[in-house]
C-alpha cells in the first residue's frame, strides 16, 4: 500500500486500487489532485501492465467520494486560469479513460462536480446504497469543466443529461441505477467484495481480448473533440461573467450567518 498526498494505491492480485485520500478536505478536487492522478496512472499503472489487469477508482471515506472542487483552489481560478483549469481535468480524465485495462468505479458516499466527471471515466460502476450523485455547477454560475457535458449524454442519454445539468440537483444510487448510470448498487459494507468479484472475473478472461475490445468500443462511442474544446472556453466564460464570484459570495455569507446563529443558540443554551 502506497499512500501519495491525496491518493493512496494498493496493487492486489492483479487489481490496482487507486483510493482518493483527503478526508480533511472532504475529497475535495483541485488540480494539484488531479497532476497527482495523472502521475499515478503514468508511473504506476501503465508502467506496470505486466502486473495490473484491472484498476479500480475508489475513496478512503465510507461517505465521501468527492465533495467537489477545493474551495480555496476555486478562488484562485479567473478566466484564464479557469480556461487552463479546464484543460488540465480533461487531459488527467482522459488519460483514466484511456487506459489501456478495464477501470471499475467504486462510489461511496456523496459524489459532486470533478469526482462526478471523473467516474463516467470507468468502464464499469458500482455504487453503494448511500451513494449520491450531482452534476451541479449551474448552481453556481458554472458549467462542468472536466467532460461532463460530453460524457453525460454517452450513458444517460441527452434529456437526462440535461435534467441533471440544467438543475443542478442531487440524486441517489437508485436513481442512478435506474437512468443508466451505474451499473449495480449494492449495501456499503459490500461495495469492495463487489467491485472485486468483477475484477477476478475479468482477470480470468483474455486481457488481450479485452484491450482490444475496450478500444473498439471507445471508437464506437460518439466523441466530439470540439465539445471537449468548447467546454474549456464556456468554463473561462464562467469567470469572465463574474457570475460565480457573485453567487459563491451570497453563499458565503449565508454559511457565516448560520454559525452565528448557532454559537448564539448555544450560548443562550449555557445561559439557561
Amino acid at each position: 500500500m502506497t499512500n501519495h498526498k491525496f491518493w493512496l494505491t494498493e496493487l492486489e492480485n492483479g487489481i490496482f486500487w487507486i483510493k482518493l485520500n483527503r478526508p480533511d478536505k472532504k475529497n475535495a478536487f483541485s488540480d494539484e489532485v488531479g497532476f497527482e492522478l495523472y502521475k499515478i496512472l503514468e508511473d504506476d499503472v501503465e508502467g506496470n501492465l505486466d502486473n495490473i489487469r484491472v484498476v479500480i477508482l475508489g475513496t478512503t471515506q465510507d461517505h465521501m467520494f468527492c465533495s467537489g472542487a477545493d474551495i480555496a483552489w476555486f478562488n484562485t481560478l479567473n478566466e484564464v486560469k479557469g480556461r487552463q483549469a479546464s484543460i488540465n481535468a480533461q487531459l488527467y480524465f482522459d488519460k483514466f479513460e484511456k487506459l489501456p485495462v478495464p477501470a471499475i468505479a467504486a462510489i461511496k458516499g456523496l459524489n459532486l462536480t470533478a469526482g462526478f466527471e471523473l467516474m463516467m471515466c470507468c468502464d464499469i460502476i458500482v455504487a453503494a446504497d448511500n451513494a449520491k450523485f450531482g452534476q451541479i455547477e449551474t448552481k453556481y454560475g458554472l458549467t462542468p469543466c472536466g467532460g461532463g457535458t460530453q460524457r453525460l449524454i454517452r450513458l444517460v442519454g441527452p434529456l437526462k443529461a440535461k435534467e441533471l445539468i440544467y438543475t443542478a440537483r442531487i440524486f441517489d444510487a437508485k436513481e442512478a441505477l435506474e437512468i443508466g448510470l451505474v451499473n449495480y448498487v449494492v449495501p456499503l459494507e459490500q461495495v469492495d467484495d463487489k467491485v472485486r468479484e468483477i475484477a477476478n472475473r475479468m482477470i480470468k478472461n483474455s486481457g488481450r481480448a479485452i484491450k482490444l475490445s475496450k478500444r473498439l468500443i471507445q471508437m464506437g462511442t460518439f466523441v466530439n473533440p470540439q465539445g471537449f474544446m468548447m467546454e474549456g472556453d464556456a468554463f473561462a466564460d464562467d469567470f469572465a461573467s463574474k457570475e460565480p464570484y457573485q453567487i459563491f459570495m451570497e453563499f458565503f455569507k449565508e454559511v457565516q450567518r448560520k454559525k452565528k446563529e448557532a454559537r448564539a443558540q448555544k450560548r443562550a443554551e449555557r445561559a439557561q
